[in-house]
């Protein structure tokens, strides 16, 4: 629609050279860090109609109460280093850039804090704290470019949280100009980090800081995703916190392969993933840490690799989009998982997406956490690129299987913030956007929008179809299909009986709790009755008996043995050394529980359990897949794959 000459005039008074609204300039404005295709635009005006850069606080407040009274809606921004939409217009407006606002106004030195315009990028934060003996706790791996305000505005997690938290646990203060035009000094994280600046700007934040201390880096890599996972939870239990753990699965190293100087080796083996460990603190902390790291590495047959190796990585871990070279489009999504699930996540993306040039990188944010970027390139000038932009939600997709999240809200998550924020939090913002904001002036159609959120969650749906039709034509759609007929209620229901009386087993007896479960298919118990047949080999097989104690040596034939059997498959626990050790609980040859390796559904306690008791645990199977809750059925049957049926 465009603003009128009388209102270009108001903010030029405002403004002055500082207001632009050349076209060639705004387009810029008009996505963030992804390639948006231009159907986009049939559901949103994502165009500003102008774009100012404030100075002052002072010229925010004038801002806003221009844009009440001409009913103008403002979408403040940062870099734009995001791609949750966070900083695209969604009615058209005013981009609101603060980058202009970039002034560090003070560092305390005793204290550990430093107050900053939120313009800056932190990088060159990290770069005046650095002069006066202090660092950041955390900061993105956009840092290079994004700025302070808009990552608190945004929030998330990045390079050092797992030491030192989110980006909402570093801020301490705000000065915030809200949508009526008032100016606030508040510590009301809740209202302010991730809310996208629809409550109002930010225009000074007080955040701690840390002493600077030196940065020692390690990097392995291992041939499987499993004994990277096991690997990285034992260091993060026994060596002092790291400051980082970066991870980047195999598909993803191929990818930095073909952009690698061709006079230099590549490090890494074919199809290896590696992670990044990177330790701060004393000498002793990462002495200790850099120790334990190699031992453990070791232990799960993994790589360490030189001293120079390990500063390279440290040194990239602000490019992980540089495999744009290869390119010419990078598709990026990103998600929020547990830890524990890292290796079946990583394996189902390389299973979903063996024939595309995808690959994944992330770091560990918590002791129980990750933040993973799914990466995929592609091409926009192609004809069907709309099909193409539908991969940045495959991350989310697999993720969300595996008790993961979205990792923002934006404007492609908007209809998941009650899961993000929890429903006690986002009704605090809704009150104090009715509250401050009745116009919905400050950045409209964030966080509360759902009519957008829910065409796209349909239409993603189809567009994975034809991209998949269009990439590997009927052969990979026919399945697909066929999945989604298996979810429609009654077929659903009609199959989950005849698995739950139809169990094929197969035991992978390392103990004697073997001799017990073979007298339990004896003839005496019967168990043919309760429609179980046993069998002695994994291809037939869609129930896998575990007894004894597991080692790490044998730890990845049962990977293997899992991976043999046919869809769908169940896995049982039988005893108390397949469980927790047993009597050899603190050896440290043990992988306990299983459920590290295989997705365990259930666990039969005994030392050793009878035959009954193998039964009993049958029955308990039957009552799981029944219910739709085994591991494997809420990973995939209940995830249909239109997204439609719930």
């Amino acid at each position: 629609m465009g603003l009128k000459e009388k209102q270009l005039e108001k903010l030029k008074a405002i403004f002055n050279h500082r207001l632009v609204t050349a076209k060639h300039e705004l387009i810029v404005h008009s996505q963030d860090v992804g390639s948006l295709p231009k159907q986009v635009g049939w559901l949103m005006n994502n165009n500003p109609d102008a774009l100012v850069r404030p100075v002052t606080t002072e010229e925010v407040k004038a801002l806003y109460k221009f844009a009440n009274e001409e009913e103008v809606p403002l979408v403040p921004r940062g870099a734009g280093t995001s791609g949750y939409g966070g900083a695209i217009p969604r009615k058209g407006g005013i981009i609101v850039d603060m980058r202009e606002m970039n002034r560090v106004l003070e560092i305390n030195e005793e204290e550990e804090w430093v107050i900053t315009e939120p313009g800056i990028s932190w990088a060159h934060l990290q770069h005046h704290l650095n002069r006066h003996g202090l660092d950041l706790r955390c900061y993105p791996s956009s840092g290079l470019s994004a700025t302070v305000g808009g990552w608190v505005a945004q929030g998330g997690d990045g390079i050092g949280s797992l030491k030192y938290g989110l980006v909402n646990d570093s801020v301490l203060e705000f000065e915030v100009v809200l949508p009526n035009g008032r100016i606030i000094e508040t510590k009301e994280r809740e209202l302010f980090c991730d809310t996208e600046g629809i409550l109002g700007i930010i225009t000074k934040i007080r955040i701690k800081a840390k002493k600077l201390t030196p940065i020692d880096p390690i990097v392995a890599s291992f041939p499987e995703n499993y004994l990277m996972n096991m690997a990285i939870e034992k260091i993060i239990e026994e060596a002092p916190l790291p400051h980082t753990i970066k991870f980047k699965e195999s598909k993803y190293v191929d990818l930095k392969k073909k952009i690698w100087d061709k006079d230099t080796p590549f490090p890494y083996p074919v199809h290896h993933c590696v992670v990044l460990f990177a330790f701060d603190g004393s000498n002793e902390d990462r002495e200790a840490g850099l120790r334990i790291v190699r031992n453990v590495v070791e232990e799960y047959k993994g790589t360490i690799y030189d001293r120079h190796v390990a500063e390279h990585e440290w040194e990239e871990r602000f490019y992980p989009m540089k495999i744009k070279k290869a390119g010419p489009t990078l598709v990026v999504g990103q998600a929020f998982a547990p830890l524990e699930n890292l290796h079946a996540i990583l394996d189902d993306f390389q299973f979903e997406q063996a024939s595309a040039k995808a690959g994944v990188d992330g770091y560990v944010t918590s002791k129980s956490g990750v933040t993973m970027m799914g990466y995929f390139l592609e091409d926009e000038r192609r004809r069907f690129y709309m099909l193409s932009w539908s991969q940045s939600f495959v991350i989310f997709k697999i993720a969300q299987r595996h008790g993961g999240h979205a990792h923002s809200t934006g404007i492609w998550f908007a209809n998941y913030a009650a899961e993000y924020f929890g429903k006690k939090r986002l009704s605090r913002i809704r009150s104090a956007k009715l509250k401050y904001d009745p116009k919905e002036i400050s950045n409209p159609g964030k966080i509360f929008a759902y009519w957008l959120p829910f065409i796209l969650r349909i239409g993603k749906y189809f567009m994975w179809v034809a991209f998949d039709f269009l990439r590997n034509g009927f052969g990979r759609i026919a399945p697909i299909l066929l999945k989604w007929l298996q979810n429609v209620p009654p077929i659903k229901w009609l199959l989950r009986w005849g698995r739950a009386h139809s169990p094929w087993p197969i035991q992978y007896g390392l103990g004697c709790c073997m001799v017990d479960g073979a007298a339990g298919v004896a003839s005496r118990w019967d168990v043919e009755r309760f429609g179980m047949l046993p069998l002695f080999g994994p291809r037939q097989t869609d129930v896998l008996w575990i007894s004894g104690s597991l080692t790490k040596k044998m730890a990845p034939r049962l990977r293997r043995i899992y991976e043999q059997m046919p869809e769908p498959k169940f896995v049982i626990s039988f005893g108390q050394c397949a469980a927790s050790g047993g009597l050899f609980w603190d050896g440290y040859s043990l992988v306990t529980p299983p459920d590290k390796v295989v997705p365990v559904d259930v666990y039969l306690p005994g030392c050793p359990p009878k035959p009954s008791d193998f039964i009993r645990a049958h029955l308990i199977l039957q009552n799981k897949i029944r219910a739709g809750t085994t591991h494997w059925q809420m990973k995939n049957e209940n995830q249909d794959a239109l997204g439609i049926i719930s």
